[in-house]
C-alpha cells in the first residue's frame, strides 16, 4: 500500500542514534547466540568469532539502514556480502570435514531440523542406500540458524525504520479514516445517515454544475443523424462554451487559442485521424513525429551534444497522454531500475507538499511510499535540508518542480542534484508547466535557475507539449538521461497467446492524430515563435505581479519566475475574493495549505491583464468593506469546511463530485 507521511528533520531520530540502535540489536543477537538461549554449546573461540562476524557483516550488507556518506563505508558495504558468504561457507565446510578444520563444533541448535533431515535421508536410504554424514546435519543447522538470526534482525530493523519514518499526524489520520470506514461499512445507522447526506449533496452539486434544460441521449438513436445536423449541433455547443476562454478570463486551460494555429492543429489531426502508433508498419510517419518531438524537446532541456557533423542525442524520451502519465512513467522507470539494482523491496520517493498530486497518484498505483517534506516559508521552494534528512536506503527518487503548480517557484535543483549523486538515487524535474517557457526565458535574459540536464544529477524530466508547447490536449514528453531508464518504463509480455506484446507507455492504442498535431505545432512555432510568445508572457506576469503586490490587503507568495502569480491576504479570507472574481466571469485557481489563489498567465490572459487587475482591486475593496463577519459562500465555504474535516469524508465529497461530473 502507498503511504504518505510528512518528514521533518528536527523531529527525526539522528543517524547516530539510529545506528546505535542497530548495533544494539546486533549485539543482542550475538549475545543470544553466545548465551546459549537457543543452543547447548557453540564450540571453540573460532566459531564464536565467525558468528560475530556473520552477524555484523550481515547487518551491514542485508539491513542497509542508512545510506553511507563515506567512500570507505560504501566500499566496506560492497565487500560485506561476499565476506559474510565466504565465512558462512567456511563454517559449512569445516563442520562437514572436521579433519581440515582447526576446531570442532558440537550439536547445538534446531534439533528438529536435524531430525527432519535424518528422516529425509532415511527415506532416500531406503531406495538408494545413501547415508547421512554425521557432520552434515551440524553444518546445515549452523548455516540455517545464521540465516534465521539475520532474518529476525532485518525484520525488526525494518519495523523500527518504518515506525521511525511515520509521523503522529499520519497515524492519527489513518486511525480516523479506519473508524470512518468501519462506521460506514458496518454500522447500519451511520451508513444510512451518510447515504442521506451523500444523496442530498449529489442533488445540490448537479443543480450547480449541470444545465437542467440540457438534452440527454442515453441510448443509441433508432436512426442515425446526418453529418450536417451533427456538425451544426457541435458548433453551437462549442461557440457557447468557448466564449469564456476567448475573453481571456481563464487561468491556464487554453494556452494559445490563436485562430490560425488552432486551424493548423485541426487540419493536422484530420490528416492522421485514424493513425495508431501501436502499428508502426502502417503509420511510420507517426513514429517519426514522436521521435522528432522527443528530440526537439530534449534539445530545449540541453540533452544533446552538438558535434561538428551532427547533433547526437544523449537524452531519450517518449510521448505520453499528459503530465500525469509522464510523472507516473518516471516513477515506474526509477522503481524498476533502482529496486532491481539496489535490492530495494519498499521503495520511497521524496517530494515536497507543493508537488503536483500526480506523484501521489503514481505512488498509490506503484506501491511506493511518498515521503512528504515541507517548503521554505519565505521562498516556497522545497526544504533541501529536510530532503537530506529523509533519504535512506529505500529512497529511489527525489521529486522537484520547475516551476511548482501552486506558487510557480523553481526548486533548488542544483542542491537536490548533489544529494541525488551522493546517495545514488534518481532526480525527477516536473517541468510540465515550464518546459516551453523557462528555456526561452533564460535566453531572453530572465533570472532562471538551473533546472535541466545541465544539472548532472537530473535523471528524468516531464514537459507538457499541450500547455506552452501549444499542441492539442493530450500530449506530453517524458525524458530520461539514458536508455536504461527509458527501457525500465516499458511493459513487455512475451507469453501472451496473442503474440509478443510490448508498449512503451501505459496505454496500448494511442491517437496518432495528437502526435501529428503536436509535431505540426512545434514545427510551426520554431524558436522564434516560442521566444516571442514567452517574452510576452513574462512581461505580462511581471506587470500583473507588481500590480497585485500594490493592492492593499494582498501579498505575493513566492517570487514569480515564469507564468504563475499567486497571492493571499492576512486581513481576510482570500477565497471570498476568488468567489467575487468568479461572479465577474473569471475562472481562477483556488489553492490550500496555505489558502491562496493564483492566476496562470496565458496568451489569452495577456490581452486582458488590465481588466484582471481592475476587477481584482474592486473585489478586494468590496471584501474589505464587508468585513470578516460576512457569511462564507462558494469556495470560501467549501475550503473552510474541508479544512476542519478528516480526509475520509472529504474523499467521499470528491467522489460524489466526480460522480456528478460523469453523469449524463
Amino acid at each position: 500500500n502507498s503511504q504518505t507521511s510528512r518528514f521533518k528533520a528536527k523531529k527525526t531520530m539522528s543517524s547516530s542514534s539510529f545506528r546505535s540502535t542497530i548495533i544494539d540489536l546486533t549485539s543482542r543477537y550475538v549475545s543470544v547466540r553466545l548465551g546459549g538461549h537457543f543452543s547447548r554449546s557453540l564450540g571453540s573461540d573460532a566459531e564464536v568469532m565467525s558468528t560475530v562476524l556473520i552477524a555484523l557483516l550481515g547487518s551491514v550488507c542485508l539491513l542497509k539502514v542508512s545510506p553511507p556518506r563515506s567512500v570507505v563505508v560504501r566500499k566496506f558495504r560492497a565487500m560485506a556480502m561476499p565476506m559474510s558468504v565466504c565465512i558462512m561457507l567456511y563454517r559449512f565446510i569445516t563442520v562437514l570435514f572436521p579433519s581440515i578444520a582447526p576446531f570442532q563444533v558440537h550439536h547445538d541448535l534446531f534439533d528438529y531440523v536435524v531430525t527432519f533431515l535424518k528422516y529425509v535421508y532415511s527415506v532416500l536410504d531406503h531406495f538408494s542406500s545413501l547415508h547421512l554424514p554425521s557432520n552434515l546435519s551440524v553444518a546445515l543447522t549452523t548455516v540455517f540458524r545464521d540465516l534465521v538470526g539475520l532474518a529476525i534482525i532485518r525484520m525488526v530493523v525494518e519495523y523500527c525504520q518504518s515506525f521511525r519514518r511515520t509521523s503522529f499526524a499520519e497515524v492519527k489520520t489513518s486511525a480516523i479514516d479506519s473508524v470512518f470506514q468501519f462506521g460506514k461499512n458496518n454500522i447500519p445507522y451511520v451508513a444510512n445517515e451518510l447515504q442521506k447526506e451523500e444523496d442530498k449533496m449529489e442533488v445540490d452539486l448537479e443543480t450547480s454544475l449541470k444545465d437542467g434544460s440540457r438534452k440527454r441521449t442515453l441510448a443509441l438513436p433508432p436512426k442515425g443523424r446526418t453529418s450536417r445536423s451533427l456538425l451544426l449541433d457541435l458548433k453551437k455547443r462549442s461557440s457557447a462554451e468557448n466564449k469564456k476562454w476567448e475573453e481571456g478570463l481563464v487561468s491556464g486551460a487554453v494556452y494559445c487559442g490563436e485562430k490560425d494555429h488552432t486551424e493548423l492543429l485541426n487540419a493536422a489531426y484530420a490528416a492522421f485521424s485514424l493513425a495508431n502508433p501501436l502499428h508502426p508498419d502502417i503509420w511510420p510517419s507517426v513514429n517519426q513525429f514522436e521521435a522528432e518531438i522527443c528530440s526537439m524537446t530534449a534539445s530545449l532541456m540541453n540533452g544533446t551534444l552538438h558535434n561538428m557533423e551532427d547533433i547526437v542525442s544523449t537524452v531519450v524520451g517518449c510521448i505520453s497522454s499528459g503530465g500525469t502519465e509522464s510523472i507516473i512513467l518516471a516513477a515506474k522507470a526509477h522503481k524498476e531500475l533502482y529496486c532491481k539494482r539496489k535490492g530495494i523491496r519498499h521503495p520511497e520517493i521524496i517530494s515536497c507538499v507543493t508537488a503536483h498530486a500526480a506523484i501521489d497518484k503514481a505512488c498509490e498505483m506503484l506501491g511506493c511510499r511518498n515521503v512528504k517534506v515541507g517548503y521554505d516559508p519565505e521562498t516556497y521552494k522545497i526544504d533541501v535540508d529536510a530532503v537530506a534528512a529523509a533519504i535512506n536506503s529505500d529512497t529511489i527518487l527525489l521529486y522537484s518542480s520547475a516551476p511548482s503548480f501552486p506558487q510557480g517557484v523553481v526548486d533548488n535543483i542544483s542542491r537536490l542534484s548533489s544529494l541525488a549523486l551522493a546517495h545514488d538515487v534518481g532526480l525527477h524535474v516536473d517541468c510540465c508547466l515550464g518546459g516551453f517557457v523557462l528555456p526561452f526565458a533564460k535566453k531572453l535574459g530572465y533570472d532562471v535557475p538551473a533546472f535541466d540536464f545541465t544539472v548532472p544529477g537530473v535523471t528524468s524530466m516531464s514537459c507538457d507539449t499541450h500547455k506552452y508547447g501549444y499542441a492539442s490536449k493530450g500530449t506530453s514528453v517524458i525524458l530520461y538521461r539514458n536508455k536504461a531508464l527509458r527501457r525500465a518504463q516499458y511493459f513487455c509480455y512475451p507469453e501472451w497467446t496473442g503474440g509478443l506484446y510490448v508498449t512503451p507507455t501505459i496505454a496500448g492504442s494511442r491517437p496518432g492524430a495528437l502526435s501529428a498535431a503536436c509535431w505540426a505545432s512545434m514545427m510551426a512555432m520554431g524558436e522564434d515563435g516560442y521566444t516571442d510568445r514567452v517574452d510576452t508572457i513574462m512581461e505580462a506576469t511581471a506587470e500583473i505581479a507588481k500590480a497585485v503586490q500594490a493592492i492593499d490587503g494582498l501579498y505575493l507568495l513566492g517570487e514569480p519566475k515564469s507564468m504563475i502569480v499567486c497571492f493571499d491576504s492576512k486581513e481576510f479570507n482570500i477565497y471570498r475574493v476568488g468567489d467575487k472574481m468568479t461572479k465577474l466571469g473569471w475562472s481562477l485557481n483556488s489553492l490550500q495549505r496555505p489558502a491562496c489563489i493564483h492566476l496562470c498567465v496565458t496568451l489569452r490572459t495577456v490581452e486582458h491583464r488590465s481588466k484582471f487587475v481592475a476587477d481584482l482591486e474592486g473585489c478586494v475593496a468590496e471584501v474589505r468593506e464587508e468585513g470578516n463577519d460576512a457569511a462564507l459562500t462558494g469556495n470560501a465555504a467549501v475550503y473552510g469546511m474541508s479544512g476542519s474535516m478528516p480526509p475520509g469524508p472529504i474523499n467521499e465529497l470528491l467522489k460524489c463530485y466526480t460522480d456528478v461530473i460523469l453523469k449524463a
